[in-house]
């Protein structure tokens, strides 16, 4: 039977409330059990539920991060968040990508980041929605806005609680250009991580595997693009960096 219920305490999204032995089951083992027993609307039900079962942890996480990076800017200095911030990802993280997608082509590269990003719970639902285009040289993948920094920077929709760049939150953004900022003041410290994700593969390989197209107007969608061949990627993702476009032909992609 299925128990589904508006949670006050939970901002009055829809939580499970079943019985102690079915607790503990997963969602999607349910939506299988109901599709198997003809429970159609149960099904479906449980289908939706599964954003707000899996979007909750998600945002609270990506909220967590940006307000420690924000502490360790302001008590270590900014430098030292950015050092951190970089270092926690040249390790297993964004080494293990890069490694993996160098044995990929540009359309599964594509495919294999839109499944990530639908989890990302972006979109202005905030339900994983992307569009996908093929723009010539390059494959994009829109998010309007990311599940993460886009909606910290705009405000939460589903949640209706604020910008983090406001009270409560007032979340830190870059005082200085640095690199990792795309060489911008005011980028909010959680979205470095995308630039780093071009800066490490630069360095690895010469090219990166994506590009961001960040802007500073949050009510702008954020882009990843996938260029189809690596010498036909401007020169200015490269600069902004502070990084060297690879000649023609050499480096890895």
């Amino acid at each position: 039977m299925l128990k589904l219920a508006d949670l006050a305490n939970a901002g009055g999204r829809p939580v499970r409330q079943d019985d102690h032995d079915e607790l503990g089951f997963t969602t999607a083992s349910l939506i299988c059990q109901a599709i198997d027993e003809g429970r159609h609307d149960d099904a479906r039900a449980l289908a939706e539920y599964t954003l707000d079962e899996g979007r909750a942890l998600h945002a609270l996480f990506c909220d967590w991060i940006w307000d420690m990076l924000t502490r360790v800017a302001n008590e270590s200095g900014e430098r030292a968040m950015v050092d951190i911030l970089q270092g926690s990802q040249q390790t297993w993280m964004m080494y293990r990508t890069w490694k993996g997608y160098l044995r990929m082509s540009v359309e599964e590269r594509v495919q294999i980041t839109a499944e990530i990003m639908r989890s990302h719970y972006g979109g202005p639902e905030q339900d994983g929605t992307l569009e996908i285009r093929d723009e010539g040289e390059y494959l994009t993948i829109e998010m309007d806005p990311c599940g993460s920094g886009g909606r910290m920077r705009r405000g939460d929709p589903v949640e209706r609680t604020p910008s983090r760049l406001e009270p409560p939150y007032q979340f830190g953004v870059t005082q200085q250009a640095h690199p990792e900022s795309w060489n911008q003041r005011g980028v909010p410290y959680y979205c470095l991580h995308c630039a780093n994700n071009e800066i490490l593969p630069m360095r690895w390989g010469g090219h990166p595997l994506w590009v961001t197209a960040y802007s500073p107007d949050a009510a702008k969608p954020c882009e990843w693009r996938f260029y189809k061949d690596a010498d036909d990627i401007p020169e200015e993702y490269y600069t902004r960096v502070g990084m060297p476009k690879p000649a023609r032909g050499e480096g890895q992609y």
